[in-house]
């Protein structure tokens, strides 16, 4: 039997405790087979080598739309020259979080969406065997293994010539994104998207054990769900708390509005890569300000999502509709009429706070 740190058994420790409360625990265990622990579903990849089957990359372009093309880096990428992958398109890549995979709907949305909007070589990343339920702790753990496994095929993209990167995460693959962009230095990968990066496990940990504003030129990031799966905490180098960052409407009717609220995030940034009317966002100089109604909409506006210019900092607030599509276009100011959209945040009926007319602030009126 391998012999292990006191790090890691204390890893395996939480791990044991967190699989026991969902009543696993008279499952079988298997220790250290293939530098692996098991309970049940859950599996910790402790001494993992890439590239591993269970980290696997699925190749989209405008001429197999739908049929993915399976990259294998085990092979040096040899079978990328005979795929459509262009190295003069721009590379996408788009990372699912915990208990989820490639297909996700609003995952597949972003992929569908940059095929109709232009040439792109979109890669859609499957570690879907690594992070199922109810194995949250497994899955935080094996996030840095799949980030490794990532950076490895960056590496290889880079020596056949792609350049134009950006990687996009949801939840935990956010982090995921963060980890890979780790594994890369001192090359810096051009952009990084966080799409609600998790909280669980990384509220308050070091920067380099989650997304952060260093692991790329450029960081966006966009907050629907703060306090409850997403972080409230800055993550990049412009963060969008959209309709505050909390909850997000609509969602309180539907069957699961934590859910709904969690993956508004990616649905708000597919609707961003063709959207004519985008989802213009304004400056605040923090949440506690937001809150005590000291932000209300005015120029200069930034527009969140695909089209983010690159040189966007702080902290911006966005407002949207209830039903798709969300965006609702660029406000212009007057004085003279009433306001049409108000900006609300926190639970329905219980904290909305209304960012109209705070302060002096000149009213304004959102294009609809």
């Amino acid at each position: 039997m391998a012999t292990i740190s006191a790090t890691t058994f204390i890893r395996l420790f939480i791990l044991l405790a967190a699989v026991a409360c969902h009543g696993l625990a008279t499952t079988s265990v298997a220790l250290f087979r293939n530098t692996e622990f098991s309970v049940g579903r859950c599996r910790l990849v402790i001494e993992g080598t890439c590239p591993d089957p269970d980290v696997e990359f699925f190749l989209y372009t405008r001429s197999n739309p739908t049929d993915a093309q399976i990259i294998a880096v085990n092979e040096g990428l040899l079978n990328l020259t005979s795929s459509n992958f262009n190295s003069s398109h721009p590379t996408k890549f788009i990372i699912h979080g915990y208990n989820s995979d490639m297909d996700l709907d609003v995952l597949v949305d972003i992929r569908k969406a940059y095929l109709d909007e232009g040439d792109h070589n979109v890669i859609a990343v499957d570690w879907s065997r690594l992070c199922p339920g109810p194995c949250y702790p497994s899955a935080v753990y094996n996030a840095k293994f799949t980030g490794k496994c990532i950076a490895q095929f960056l590496q290889e993209l880079r020596l056949v010539g792609a350049s134009d990167v950006h990687v996009v995460g949801f939840s935990l693959g956010a982090h995921v994104a963060g980890f890979a962009a780790n594994n890369l230095r001192p090359y810096r990968l051009p952009r990084i998207t966080g799409l609600d990066p998790a909280m669980p496990f990384f509220a308050t940990v070091n920067k380099d054990q989650k997304l952060d504003a260093c692991d790329a030129d450029f960081v966006d990031v966009i907050h629907t769900n703060a306090f409850v799966q997403g972080k409230i905490e800055r993550s990049g180098d412009v963060d969008f708390y959209v309709n505050g960052g909390i909850s997000q409407p609509g969602c309180w009717s539907d069957p699961n509005p934590f859910g709904c609220n969690h993956h508004r995030a990616p649905a708000y940034f597919a609707e961003s890569i063709t959207s004519t009317k985008g989802f213009w966002a304004w400056h605040c100089s923090g949440f506690v300000p937001f809150l005590l109604g000291l932000c209300p909409p005015m120029y200069p506006a930034v527009v969140m999502g695909e089209r983010v210019p690159a040189n966007s900092r702080g902290f911006y607030l966005v407002a949207t509709g209830a039903e798709s599509p969300f965006a609702l276009g660029k406000w212009v100011t007057s004085p003279e009429d009433e306001p049409r959209h108000k900006l609300r945040v926190g639970f329905s009926g219980v904290n909305d706070i209304d960012t109209q007319g705070s302060r002096g602030a000149v009213p304004v009126v959102l294009e609809v």
